[in-house]
């Protein structure tokens, strides 16, 4: 897995766009963390890892 701490960054990022939108279900930053590092740790947790991509298979 790439460094756990930017995995985390990048889902509570997008967790607080989600929310952004919804003023009755507002989450604040701290929440947002939790929840990405019980994603991650789910994911894990399934076998699953989150890696960069490699350029050169995108490309075919």
């Amino acid at each position: 897995m790439v460094d756990p701490h930017q995995v985390n960054t990048i889902i509570a990022t997008t967790v607080c766009a989600f929310f952004k939108g919804l003023p009755d279900n507002q989450i604040g930053a701290e929440e947002a963390k939790l929840l990405a590092k019980q994603i991650t740790e789910a994911l894990h947790a399934a076998g699953l890892q989150i890696v960069p991509v490699d350029p050169e298979i995108t490309r075919l």
